[in-house]
């Protein structure tokens, strides 16, 4: 499937993330040595991180270190419908040699679409897989790469995507190829959204919760729900009701309703209170305000009411949830509903 679906005269340029749709989910890491697994599992990251942030899913993966040894994955280590990753360091060129080798190759045939992150180049390059393809080479292993007999074409970025192939010139650059994958995926929404919260981005004053994102990216740029969204999120204390909503944005409450309705699945009332609801449970977690005060930061008119709602979204009270912050155990609210 790799070889097939190759397209080698397509320009090497982050426009794949608007034109490609039919990226997988599930992708199978496999790191050079140990010392590289830190790459993969700043990978993997991105990919939890995305999970959180769509409130799906809609990721997984396995990760296996070529230390542990290949021999138990003979004829399955990827399937057509897995994405592989395949993370070298930027230090010594990875050649697999013998059967570890000849694992690998039938995965790069095998897989949907390869990535290749630092020394890791070496391995398609060695099974003869990347003649007349633009790939990202770190600077330490160009000079090898430009001495194969059917060299690749090396491009001056440290992130390539090219057809099928994906390649990062090391792990701060493998992130960002993660994240592009997700935009192919998600939309380029959710990859900023992303980028932002993973720290790749300078923060916004108004960019807001998980919760909020994952709302806006809901709403598909209708322009009423993501004014009432952002109105919403910036009175989380003094809240409106929705015909004050309504009447800012001048539409009709009943518009406004149907159209949370058919794009968010659940009422304006509903949807405020559980954003509310998140800046309480990150108050509870990060801070130690009391519950009172709290209360009163996410617009409840008491603490019971707050630790209602609170204990029918979250299955637990907001007193277990500032005990298991202070005692170092944390849950995810957004994974949570």
């Amino acid at each position: 499937m790799y070889l097939k679906s190759f397209e080698p005269a397509r320009p090497a340029t982050h426009a794949f993330v608007s034109q490609r749709r039919s990226h997988v989910g599930d992708f199978v890491f496999v790191s050079q040595d140990a010392s590289a697994r830190f790459m993969s599992e700043a990978c993997i990251d991105v990919l939890n991180s995305a999970n959180r942030l769509t409130g799906r899913p809609g990721y997984s993966w396995t990760h296996i270190i070529t230390e542990d040894g290949l021999e138990g994955h003979q004829g399955c280590l990827c399937r057509p419908d897995q994405n592989l990753v395949l993370i070298g360091g930027t230090c010594q060129p990875w050649r697999p040699l013998g059967e570890g080798m000849t694992i690998l190759r039938k995965a790069i045939r095998n897989t949907a679409h390869l990535c290749v992150v630092g020394s890791a180049v070496f391995v398609p390059l060695s099974a003869g897989m990347l003649a007349a393809k633009q790939l990202a080479v770190h600077m330490n292993f160009r000079s090898s790469v430009q001495e194969d007999a059917s060299p690749p074409e090396i491009v001056d970025a440290s992130v390539c995507h090219n057809g099928t192939l994906s390649s990062a010139t090391g792990h701060v650059a493998a992130i960002r190829m993660m994240l592009d994958l997700v935009g192919a995926r998600d939309g380029e929404f959710t990859r900023v959204a992303l980028a932002r919260d993973l720290g790749l981005m300078e923060p916004q004053a108004d960019c807001g919760s998980e919760e909020y994102w994952r709302l806006q990216r809901l709403a598909q740029g209708n322009q009423v729900i993501c004014d009432a969204l952002q109105m919403m999120d910036e009175h989380l204390e003094d809240t409106l009701s929705v015909g004050q909503i309504a009447d800012l944005l001048d539409v009709s409450p009943r518009k406004l309703e149907r159209g949370f309705r058919d794009l968010l699945g659940r009422t304006p009332l509903k949807i405020y209170r559980d954003l509310r609801l998140d800046r309480a449970y990150k108050l509870l977690a990060q801070t130690s305000m009391p519950s009172g005060e709290i209360s009163v930061a996410c617009g409840f008119s008491n603490v019971t009411l707050m630790k209602k709602w609170f204990s029918q979204k979250y299955g637990q009270e907001p007193c277990d949830v500032r005990r298991q912050a202070f005692a170092g155990i944390q849950r995810d609210p957004g994974m949570v509903n």
